[in-house]
């Protein structure tokens, strides 16, 4: 078992290799922290970075050279006040646009990704587990990248879609179970597509939207899971094509989603609610700017605000009820695949991105969240 100190992490897998080194850029002006290990840190995108119980953010893979041609197996711990970065295991294979789910028992499941350029997708599953406990590995049936996947109530993920190359998008969704290590096929997606985002609902379905269909082509699909009958039920078209947007559970149970793209050249600005009530979409408030390169990127606060940090050059504060949104930071670059995480004293830290030529932006930076007006 390999520890790293009150940190420690396990990571339990099929084979275990190391991480690829990539070029290193110095922090922008407002980093949180300042070292080699923060600037590991912020030194990628197309990564996760999955809130704990306990606050602390774990973060895993991403690209980590300008281009992101080639994919990290790194993963860190960064503590809840966003002051310290320790190193852990690292995953069993650099993956970028992968997933990674917090279950109940506190553990992380992290599913898929493009392995690099060139180097294609797989289907491995990591269960990391923050206090040490040991964990069973597990493949996955398809091998999956750019895909999306969402917790069930009863602690089982599920995965949905992704890009298989070279058999291309795929419908295919699966069940994994943390508790036994076993994988089951799923009732596929009515639509193929990568790009794609999924929500768990507070009745125990998942919201899964939008998503790439072709190469350039992207789908208003949307529909809701239900894992006790194994079905999918179509709610509805989105109000445009997205893929590569946002997608989050608002605190009244509602689902924000947003911005994106339809063609992969223009950007929306637009948003639009989901009621699962209802079952259907309502426009919402348009972002201050167009964005896309989302995933990850957006987080729901508590009293029902939104933060995007992700796909532009600012950070800006969503509010569904009032029907507004606002700049609260400006970056000075883009932050595409950025990542966005609540902090102990309830600011947000923005990790990661590139910019519009793919070089990466070495952010880790603290964002006051002001309090609603």
């Amino acid at each position: 078992m390999r520890t790293f100190g009150m940190a420690a992490l396990v990571v339990v897998a099929l084979s275990l290799t190391g991480c690829t080194a990539g070029e290193q850029h110095a922090p922008v002006p407002g980093a949180t922290v300042d070292g080699a290990d923060a600037m590991r840190a912020g030194n990628r995108a197309a990564h996760t970075a999955t809130s704990l119980a306990d606050g602390r953010i774990l973060v895993a893979g991403g690209c980590v050279v300008d281009g992101c041609g080639t994919a990290s197996a790194d993963a860190m711990i960064i503590g809840a006040d966003g002051r310290t970065v320790v190193p852990v295991a690292p995953l069993s294979l650099p993956r970028t646009n992968h997933t990674a789910n917090l279950v109940p028992d506190g553990r992380v499941v992290v599913v898929g990704g493009f392995l690099g350029e060139g180097e294609g997708v797989t289907g491995s599953i990591d269960v990391l587990d923050p206090v040490g406990a040991t964990t069973a590995p597990a493949e996955t049936v398809v091998p999956r990248g750019g895909h999306a996947a969402a917790v069930l109530p009863d602690g089982r993920v599920l995965v949905v879609g992704g890009d298989a190359e070279p058999g291309g998008f795929t419908a295919s969704a699966e069940v994994f179970d943390p508790e036994t290590g076993a994988v089951a096929a799923a009732r596929p997606l009515p639509w193929a597509a990568d790009a794609l985002e999924a929500t768990s609902l507070a009745d125990g379905r998942v919201l899964v939207t939008g998503g790439r269909v072709d190469r350039g082509t992207g789908t208003d699909a949307a529909a809701v899971y239900e894992p006790d009958r194994d079905e999918w039920v179509a709610v509805g078209s989105l109000a445009v094509p997205r893929f590569k947007h946002f997608q989050v559970t608002l605190s009244d149970g509602r689902v924000l989603v947003g911005g994106g793209t339809a063609d992969d050249r223009g950007l929306h600005a637009s948003t639009e609610v989901f009621d699962p009530a209802a079952g259907g979409f309502s426009s919402g408030p348009d972002l201050t700017q167009p964005r896309y390169k989302l995933s990850g990127g957006a987080l729901a606060l508590a009293d029902g605000r939104v933060v995007v940090g992700a796909g532009g050059d600012t950070v800006e504060l969503i509010d569904v009820a009032a029907g507004t949104s606002r700049v609260v930071a400006e970056l000075d670059t883009t932050a595409s695949f950025a990542t966005v995480s609540l902090l102990e004293d309830q600011s947000v830290l923005l990790l990661g991105g590139y910019d519009d030529r793919i070089a990466l932006t070495g952010l880790m930076r603290e964002v006051a969240i002001p309090d609603r007006r």
